[in-house]
């Protein structure tokens, strides 16, 4: 009970509230700009685009790309712990989505749609990677991961999915109740989603409630939700339609989603290998990113070894 009533109050009247998680973004950048990563903007369907590249390292495969798609309210940060083992498989594109982290918007627009997201990683890929890449999304980021597989298969070499997004159970209304979270209209929703959200919350999170808040206010997020209807979200049979090759990754405490999205990929993605991480909730990248490490690179070993041809530019 103690405890509890720690955690609530820990965030009111904390200088830290609003600027502790652009501060540990900030330490993360620095981070990654140290370890040998890049940071490149260019222009990707007609939208500023921003994204990390670390080469990769001695011994991996040139010609096994792998591109980091982030989920809804988050950035290519999230992957800062999981660059540097992946770049052991071969050259790593963190990307920041449209609206997110250091990338713009839609020309006329405060947010982007699925198919203006998968339409930018399709460009990442053509342009400026130039062959076929093992796409690793999470959230959202598996939503536009399976989207791209599912409009330009030729462009991906596989896909492994981290607690992805865009499964359409009931509808839109099924959805309703994550619609509300993310909506964080108080405090006391930023716990709820802290809770739903991670298999151990980091005590930090609680002294940082306001910032957490505001990421889930911004106009990428909510115009996005507001925006998004019954035809963005997957049906079995389209699911079902995907030939790539593909991994789930899932994690058990993940209570973010709507209940029944993973039995809902497990069930339509024949084929795909399967695993729980237990104990994890919705970010495995960073609540368990050498796990993801290790996983991605066990996947990517199963992958076709022929040489990927090169995509037109």
């Amino acid at each position: 009970m103690i405890e509890q009533v720690l955690r609530q109050r820990l965030d009111v009247g904390s200088p830290l509230s609003r600027v502790l998680i652009p501060l540990v973004l900030g330490l993360r950048r620095r981070a990654l700009l140290r370890a040998g990563a890049v940071s490149e903007e260019r222009r990707l369907a007609g939208i500023r685009s921003h994204f990390y590249r670390i080469p990769g390292r001695r011994g991996s495969d040139p010609a096994l790309p792998i591109v980091l798609i982030h989920g809804i309210a988050d950035s290519a940060l999230t992957w800062a712990f999981t660059l540097r083992g992946l770049a052991r498989v071969g050259p790593v594109y963190a990307l920041d989505l449209p609206g997110f982290g250091l990338s713009g918007y839609p020309p006329g627009r405060r947010y982007a749609t699925i198919d203006e997201q998968t339409a930018v990683v399709a460009a990442l890929v053509r342009e400026v990677i130039g062959r076929p890449a093992l796409l690793v999304g999470n959230s959202m980021g598996g939503w536009v991961a399976l989207r791209l597989a599912q409009a330009q298969p030729g462009l991906v070499r596989g896909i492994v999915l981290l607690d992805p997004g865009g499964a359409m159970l009931g509808g839109r209304a099924s959805w309703e109740p994550f619609i509300s979270a993310v909506a964080v209209p108080d405090l006391r929703t930023v716990r709820q989603v802290y809770r739903q959200m991670y298999g151990r919350v980091p005590l930090a999170l609680y002294m940082a409630q306001h910032g957490f808040q505001e990421l889930f206010l911004r106009d990428p997020v909510r115009e996005f939700v507001a925006a998004a209807s019954e035809a963005d979200f997957f049906t079995a049979e389209e699911l079902r339609a995907i030939t790539v090759p593909v991994a789930l990754l899932w994690g058990e405490r993940d209570r973010f989603l709507p209940a029944g999205s993973f039995e809902f990929f497990r069930e339509n993605l024949p084929g795909a290998a399967v695993r729980v991480l237990r104990g994890v909730g919705h970010l495995p990248q960073q609540e368990r990113p050498r796990a993801v490490t290790r996983y991605v690179r066990h996947f990517a070993r199963r992958l076709d070894p022929r040489p990927a041809q090169s995509v037109t530019r």
